[in-house]
């Protein structure tokens, strides 16, 4: 089983060749003759198939307790999905027509590649939610329960709970495949922290439930400063970080200034007893590749300028500048 084979199939079309690489690792080939059932509607269910060659047939019972085909799948479909990601009874009974080649994968495996490489994970879900979706159309058989699961578990492997911003997982991943498309192609890359100023005296004198209510009114006002293709997390607590493709420095800087501003405006503690005013942030650009080409250099040097903007009186932004010393 080659790259390329795994690349011509529309549900790893969008993975990068090391994404490709790893899931490789996680299938299984098999070979399997004409007319053979490879489980029923009601089953339990720990694998799905992804069609090589050959066809399989799709069918459900009736009202009547009868076997009615539904559909057919050929090259490059999948079935099964749904026992994997919501370990739920086979809704339908898929049997061979002629002698077919899948590979499969169980639901271990996609735990694990949900666990190491969520990015990865999450492209392969979506590519199955848009495929179902539209196949399921056609048919008109299932599609409440696909869409049901799909759109679910997507929100469930990539967001934080309580914001509804990207988690710090998908953050990570995320960061690692955008300095490579960003070294690949020769663009920027602005990696960003932001720390809401003095967040733990806010909890002390408002309660941690006013907290949560900063922090969940911060997040509009974040996403007012920034475009559709920023990755926008919550990093943990009331530290938030993000990944900005394709922009430099410099529009990083007036990116997070906006930002900085619509949180200032926030009216959220007005009228309550306490000695805030209103809530600010500070934040710490770095760029990629100018202040390194890791992970690791780039979340140093952007802690390294959020630490100037601190030191420098809070509510600001400050970029890192290759040499600082702060």
């Amino acid at each position: 089983m080659t790259h390329d084979t795994l690349k011509n199939l529309e549900i790893f079309s969008s993975l990068s060749q090391l994404e490709l690489s790893r899931v490789r690792l996680l299938m299984k080939r098999n070979e399997v003759p004409g007319n053979w059932i490879l489980f029923r509607e009601g089953d339990v269910g720990r694998l799905m198939y992804i069609v090589l060659s050959g066809t399989v047939a799709i069918s459900i019972l009736s009202s009547d307790g009868e076997e009615v085909e539904v559909s057919r799948v050929g090259e490059g479909s999948f079935f099964g999905e749904m026992s994997i990601l919501e370990k739920d009874v086979r809704s339908a009974t898929c049997k061979t027509v002629d002698d077919c080649l899948l590979l499969s994968l169980d639901a271990e495996g996609f735990s694990r590649l949900m666990l190491k490489e969520p990015a990865a994970a999450i492209k392969i879900m979506q590519q199955m939610l848009n495929t179902s979706t539209s196949r399921l159309q056609k048919t008109g058989a299932f599609l409440s329960d696909m869409v049901k699961w799909g759109e679910n578990a997507r929100i469930r492997a990539v967001t934080d709970d309580f914001t509804g911003l990207y988690n710090r997982r998908f953050f990570d991943e995320t960061l690692e495949s955008s300095i490579g498309d960003a070294l690949r192609k020769g663009n920027p890359m602005s990696l960003v922290i932001l720390d809401l100023d003095r967040f733990g005296t806010l909890n002390a004198e408002y309660g941690e439930a006013a907290g949560d209510e900063v922090i969940l009114a911060v997040v509009p006002a974040i996403e007012s400063a920034f475009g559709k293709m920023d990755i926008l997390s919550r990093y943990g607590g009331d530290e938030f970080a993000f990944i900005l493709p394709g922009r430099s420095g410099k529009e990083a800087l007036e990116c997070c200034r906006k930002a900085g501003e619509a949180i200032k405006t926030l009216d959220i503690l007005k009228g309550r007893k306490g000695s805030f005013k209103n809530i600010t942030a500070s934040i710490g650009i770095s760029v990629c590749p100018e202040n390194g080409s890791t992970s690791e250099a780039l979340l140093d040097k952007a802690d390294k300028a959020l630490y100037a903007a601190k030191e420098a009186g809070r509510n600001r932004v400050e970029l890192y500048v290759a040499g600082d010393k702060k």
